[in-house]
């Protein structure tokens, strides 16, 4: 059984994964069975879900980068968000498995993905125990936190002024002992993150370093002033 395989060649990945919490792992392998997981390998730039095709699976990426987008009204790009190893998406999607999916997700690199059917929670007709009771928790959790990101984008995406995007966005990241916020995105990712064409991007941040507002070391930014 290739999930078999998978589980003991990717613990430590599923181990990192907030939807396992607190699930022994010697329970992985029973929960992944309740769950109707299945391992999907992808190319680079392979296409995982269509947008407005049926939305289906969340998934655990095991290996690789997924990126999730949608297009505007302007046909452009959006980034909704970056999946890496370890990380769980389409909670909220995977449980009320729309028939029109309003997001697309690519794979950025050759990557292996676990397909999870979320809706197996909700069809469990007696009370949850053991390792139903954490992926349940741990689903909650997950959806609270991943509202709390949807409200922190909607909040720089309402911003008219793309220099208000940056700062929210920047403000948003987590900082290191020295202050520096690092930025794992490209530029051209980080553009489409904030709705912003890349030319005007790096202008943006060009000007804000001119005028002292922050200083960029390679994907380190430092905020020289609130």
């Amino acid at each position: 059984m290739e999930e078999t395989n998978i589980i003991k060649k990717y613990e430590k990945v599923l181990m990192a994964c907030p939807l396992l919490a607190g699930i022994p792992t010697n329970q992985y392998e029973d929960a992944l069975t309740f769950l109707q997981a299945k391992v999907v390998h992808l190319a680079k730039h392979e296409i995982l879900q269509q947008l407005d095709a049926p939305f289906r699976y969340a998934g655990i990426v095991l290996s690789g980068s997924i990126e999730g987008s949608f297009i505007n009204e302007n046909d452009a790009k959006i980034s909704i968000n970056r999946f890496d190893a370890g990380k769980l998406y389409g909670e909220a999607l995977g449980c009320v498995q729309p028939p029109h999916s309003p997001i697309q997700l690519e794979a950025l690199q050759d990557s292996l993905v676990l397909l999870v059917n979320l809706s197996a929670m909700h069809q469990e007709k007696e009370s949850l125990s053991g390792f139903q009771y954490h992926l349940a928790m741990n689903l909650i959790h997950g959806l609270a936190h991943q509202n709390i990101y949807q409200n922190y984008k909607v909040r720089i995406l309402s911003q008219k002024k793309l220099r208000d995007r940056i700062g929210i966005f920047l403000h948003g990241q987590p900082r290191g002992k020295d202050g520096s916020i690092l930025v794992k995105l490209t530029v051209t990712a980080m553009a489409e993150f904030l709705g912003a064409n890349r030319s005007a991007l790096s202008r943006e941040l060009g000007l804000m370093q001119d005028e002292g507002l922050l200083r960029i070391e390679g994907r380190r930014f430092f905020l020289t002033q609130p």
